[in-house]
């Protein structure tokens, strides 16, 4: 049966029923849990499939205003969304809550859905969207820690001995201070203008997750200093590689590597994913995938189908975010050419 979605306003929505389907979904991911989306989104409303109060499929989305309209867009610390179903998705129902994309959203500054739902889109066809092939990396812990070790690349193997090498003290936290302060002296400037209240969310985000028990935050530090963090979280069987940040000392010391390296020791043998959330950057991609872990597509759309002159407003915006960024990005290459990478 081919779905005709339903459109709900957050204030529709039952958490408890909501939460009750994301958590028995075919796709289930920490992302979507209502309190979760509560925290990263300035509002958030859902297709719901078959009534209001009976879901079988679900689709969050993240929506804000712009120029008085809705705008759907992903938000920070939520990497993908998609499509959530208790029974096995068919490309006739996926098509179904696309479709009422199309008639609810004429603007999508960026959409993802979870790598689940890869298979089921197939080849795009859909000519409403522009669409965007990304890819974040999986690690099945699922063996034993030889055969995870047996499975790191050469350079890891190389990174976890030069680590050795450090007294690092490895330790768990609920302070999110001293990770914050690691990012902002140490990446925030090789990314570009970074709202402050993007880490007023992280450090919210983050004590919500250690209170529900769905999140760990953890140390590595040496000489009485704390040299890096990284925080992960973890919901049924799926563990993500939430954030991190490491001074220099800590990147010569590969303490971060030391730090996944143990959680992998930790739970080797347990069903679990470990989603390494890999940006659009090669040589970091390159590096998780060097952990043995296999990258994974997903699907981004956009959408604007604005009417005069908001659609010219918005290309004009946009062009110069991206001449500011390349701009910041260019300075920041010739005041510092060995600037702090993520890993």
């Amino acid at each position: 049966m081919v779905p005709k979605p339903i459109l709900l306003s957050r204030e529709q929505i039952d958490a408890r029923t909501w939460d009750n389907h994301i958590h028995h979904s075919r796709q289930c991911v920490i992302y979507a849990l209502s309190w979760y989306l509560d925290i990263v989104c300035e509002q958030w409303e859902a297709l719901v499939w078959p009534t209001a109060t009976d879901y079988s499929i679900v689709m969050p989305l993240p929506v804000r205003r712009k120029f008085g309209r809705r705008v759907l867009y992903q938000p920070l610390f939520c990497q993908y969304l998609g499509v959530f179903s208790k029974h096995e998705l068919t490309a006739e129902q996926c098509g179904a809550f696309l479709q009422a994309l199309t008639a609810h959203f004429p603007y999508i500054s960026n959409y993802s859905f979870n790598p689940e739902n890869f298979a089921v889109i197939g080849k795009p066809c859909l000519k409403s969207f522009e669409w965007e092939l990304f890819q974040t990396h999986w690690l099945n812990l699922n063996q034993p820690y030889g055969e995870l070790y047996a499975g790191y690349s050469g350079d890891r193997k190389a990174n976890l001995r030069r680590g050795s090498k450090t007294a690092w003290e490895i330790v768990e936290s609920e302070d999110f201070g001293p990770l914050i302060a690691l990012f902002t002296e140490n990446h925030a400037a090789g990314i570009g203008r970074i709202k402050a209240d993007a880490y007023m969310l992280l450090r919210r985000l983050g004590m919500e997750c250690v209170r529900n028990a769905h999140g760990c935050l953890v140390y590595a530090q040496a000489g009485g200093h704390v040299r890096a963090g990284v925080f992960l979280t973890r919901y049924r069987g799926r563990t993500i590689y939430l954030f991190n940040a490491a001074d220099r000392a800590g990147r010569r010391g590969n303490a971060r590597a030391l730090v996944l390296d143990a959680y992998f020791r930790e739970n080797a043998g347990r069903k679990l994913i470990f989603d390494f959330e890999s940006p659009p950057k090669v040589s970091i991609a390159d590096y998780y995938a060097g952990y043995g872990a296999v990258a994974m597509p997903f699907w981004c759309v956009k959408r604007n189908t604005l009417p005069f002159p908001f659609r010219q407003m918005q290309r004009l915006r946009k062009w110069l975010i991206r001449t500011r960024q390349y701009l910041f990005s260019a300075l920041c290459r010739i005041l510092n050419p060995f600037p702090a990478n993520r890993f």
